[in-house]
């Protein structure tokens, strides 16, 4: 038979742990979420100046960069232009061309017939002005009866190839002074036929082409058709090629490299009150570029890598080696809520700080920044959970916080001594008052680490060192009211009992425990006597006091549904029970476990207070419904399964669960002792505690032998002051001698003070405890 409300929410026990990929993958996603916040550049812009303005405040160098320098750079980029020589095109076709050109003119001389007497030219002037068309010089009568001589037409253009081939050797350029101007360290010369390049290194030598014409012309006799046709033809040969030659001096100055000149980390940059310079304008946008530049993406995935493998490595020694080490996954929800929730807290607080930064002296700018209540965070992680996961969340945590700093160690510093020393302060907070106290000593703490820092600057200006422990002094108090407004935040999103929910919860006015008092009044004692029980032991063994109590109180919330069915709670001697089956009283006294959890997440008690509720029987056996279906099954009825009469579970996991179904068992079998002296007392705990640890219901949680020893030593004291002996009050004499006799003379023979003989009692105890 299954049990229908089985509890247990534990996976199997061959089922192995779901962990690896997801708790990588989770890693992964929180430490790039963390290098987004704590590794960009949180750090406020530095100040940028216009030139011929008044610097408002000094401006340092926070890191080695490096400054352009224009005016440098461009005089190396004009001197690498001038290096460059003007690239001249030459044209070898110029001197190819003079019989092209004198040909034509010289075919209309062919079809002349000379005769006896001279040529026999029907119009000799017309003729005369054809040839004068084509070379563009006149032809005297007597030049063009030359010309008819046989042999003088092939003779003139020998002649005028001669004058012309010493000139377009040297070259000829159409202005020589612009030539000269560009080619005194020489010229490129391109030839346009063999695209050959060399360099005139002579320029002095090439022929400008007006002194050219005029040379050729004077140095010939008047009339010398030669010469006049040479100066004609004459055309240059040396073309400066402007487009090709500013293409060239322009590659050649980009190919200069910027000019750079080095600004070290702590050069002052600019002082307040000084006018600025444009090279000081220069160095300020290069300092805030370099600043304000976020990391090379290489850098980000190693800072993102670094930061899983840090908190990799904590989860993974704080599981494996540490007990009170808490990661479920809802404490992991809370951690990872915590942490970015926090780095946006101090990214918000960069940038308040970025725009107040022409408002706000430099001076105050470090004092505003351990301004910010980050040492917060351990507080809450320690009233939320414990000390163990507190140190283990601060670890990277502070680290993270400290990046985005300037000064990193310092802030490294301030805020781990601060958060540790809050937390320590914190771990019984219980009301209002004990944060704002936290608050005052992580002050004092995080200004004494902040003295201290200043004192390990020695370049600080003091008038700017004083003020940083006073704002470290009131990040501490700021922390303690921030870590009063999440702790609640806390309790209500995520479920956690702390120790402030359980105070209120510690009020007997609670609507479950007045339910409990007025409905079920029998189990509502039987509670408040357990939490004193649990109490003492709780201190006895360093467990959570105030947890353990209060859960005492709520542990049987669930008989409130059928309170008669238990029997605290039932008057006089009818017993429903006696008319039900085994299997269905045992599914009774089973189902409260199920009603109390159902009762308490209705009421949000917390999920610790729910699985103290749920685990304060373990697997314990219901021995009497056990033992009496075995008797009614008799000889021919099947076995009966003893895990039908076997609360679900689970085992109790915590001291604090252990402590409770402790003492609800003694406390229970305390009422059925005839005789309840100390000795009596104290050797039924120690039996009760044998019994439930024989049976493995302490095999789960980490009490130890000594633990259960001290734990029997608290439950005796309690109850032996309890059932202490009272002195016999005498009557007085008239109510002595009455009709129906003394108090004693009521009593059955062989009773004692209690109900029953001795038999009956232990049998009364075994229904209680279900033994």
């Amino acid at each position: 038979m299954t049990h229908p409300f089985r509890l247990d929410p534990r996976p199997p026990p061959g089922e192995p742990p779901r962990r690896s990929v997801l708790e990588v993958t989770a890693v992964a996603v929180l430490s790039l979420v963390l290098t987004l916040l704590a590794g960009a550049p949180l750090r406020s812009a530095p100040a940028v100046f216009s030139a011929d303005t008044i610097a408002r405040e000094d401006v340092k160098a926070t890191q080695d960069f490096l400054v352009p320098d224009p005016e440098t750079t461009a005089a190396r980029r004009r001197a690498a232009e001038e290096q460059v020589l003007a690239v001249y095109d030459l044209d070898p076709s110029a001197a190819r061309e003079v019989p092209v050109r004198l040909t034509p003119a010289l075919t209309l001389l062919e079809g002349v017939v000379v005769g006896p007497d001279g040529p026999l030219l029907p119009d000799r002037s017309a003729l005369a002005r054809e040839l004068a068309a084509h070379w563009g010089v006149s032809v005297s009568p007597a030049v063009l009866d030359a010309l008819l001589v046989p042999g003088a037409r092939a003779e003139l253009v020998a002649q005028v190839q001669a004058v012309l081939a010493p000139l377009y050797r040297r070259g000829v350029v159409a202005n020589r002074r612009l030539f000269l101007a560009q080619g005194q360290q020489g010229v490129l010369v391109r030839d346009l036929g063999s695209r050959a390049e060399g360099v005139n290194e002579d320029p002095a030598q090439v022929a400008d082409f007006e002194q050219a014409v005029a040379a050729v012309v004077g140095d010939g006799a008047r009339g010398d058709l030669s010469r006049a046709l040479a100066a004609a033809l004459l055309r240059p040969n040396l073309t400066l090629n402007g487009e090709l030659t500013a293409e060239r001096r322009r590659e050649a100055g980009e190919a200069v490299k910027p000019v750079l000149y080095q600004v070290s980390r702590g050069e002052m940059l600019v002082r307040e009150g000084d006018r600025v310079s444009p090279e000081q304008s220069r160095r300020l946008a290069a300092h805030r570029e370099v600043s304000g530049r976020g990391g090379e993406w290489s850098a980000h995935l190693g800072l993102t890598l670094l930061v899983c493998a840090v908190l990799y490595c904590v989860y993974r020694y704080g599981t494996g080696n540490i007990k009170k080490f808490r990661c479920s996954g809802r404490d992991a929800l809370f951690l990872a809520a915590l942490l970015v929730g926090m780095l946006v807290l101090e990214r918000l607080g960069f940038y308040l700080l970025g725009k107040l930064s022409g408002a706000v002296p430099a001076d105050l700018a470090p004092a505003l920044l351990f301004a910010l209540p980050l040492g917060a965070a351990a507080v809450v992680v320690r009233v939320v959970l414990n000390s163990e996961t507190a140190a283990l969340f601060a670890l990277p945590y502070f680290i993270l916080v400290a990046l985005p700093f300037e000064h990193g160690l310092t802030a490294l510093l301030v805020f781990t001594v601060g958060g540790l020393a809050g937390a320590h302060r914190a771990a019984q907070a219980c009301h209002r008052m004990d944060f704002l106290r936290t608050g005052a000593w992580m002050a004092a703490a995080q200004a004494g680490a902040a003295l201290c820092a200043v004192l390990l600057e020695p370049g600080l200006a003091w008038q700017q060192g004083l003020w940083w422990p006073v704002g470290a002094a009131a990040g501490g108090l700021l922390a303690g009211l921030l870590a009063l407004g999440l702790v609640p935040l806390a309790e209500w999103a995520l479920g956690y009992t702390t120790e402030m929910r359980l105070m209120e919860l510690a009020s007997l006015d609670h609507p479950l425990l007045r339910q409990l008092m007025l409905r079920a009044p029998g189990t509502y004692h039987h509670s408040i006597v357990t939490g004193t029980l649990v109490k003492a032991a709780a201190e006895a063994i360093g467990a959570r006091v105030l947890l353990a109590t209060v859960a005492a109180y709520y542990h049987d919330i669930g008989k409130t549904s059928k309170p008669v069915y238990f029997i605290e709670n039932q008057a006089g001697d009818r017993n429903r029970h006696d008319k039900l089956a085994p299997s269905m009283s045992s599914l009774i006294l089973i189902s409260h476990l199920k009603e109390g959890v159902e009762q308490a997440q209705q009421h949000r008690l917390g999920a610790d207070i729910v699985d103290i509720i749920q685990q304060h029987h373990g697997t314990s056996l219901i021995q009497f419904f056990y033992d009496k279906a075995r008797q009614q099954g008799g000889e021919g009825a099947g076995p009966v399964s003893e895990q039908d009469y076997r609360y679900p579970g689970p085992k109790p996991q915590t001291r604090e669960a252990a402590l409770v179904l402790l003492a609800d068992a003694v406390e229970a079998a305390s009422r059925t002792i005839p005789d309840p002296r100390p000795a009596r007392i104290r050797g039924m705990v120690q039996k009760i505690i044998g019994r439930v640890f024989a049976d493995g219901q302490l095999d789960e949680c980490d009490l130890t032998l000594k633990d259960l020893h001290h734990i029997a030593g608290s439950f005796s004291r309690i109850l032996a002051g309890i059932h202490h002996q009272r002195i016999d009050y005498p009557l007085p004499a008239h109510k002595e001698h009455k009709d129906h006799g003394d108090l004693d003379s009521q009593r059955p023979a062989g009773r004692g003070p209690g109900r029953g003989t001795a038999e009956e009692q232990d049998g009364e105890a075994l229904k209680r405890l279900g033994l």
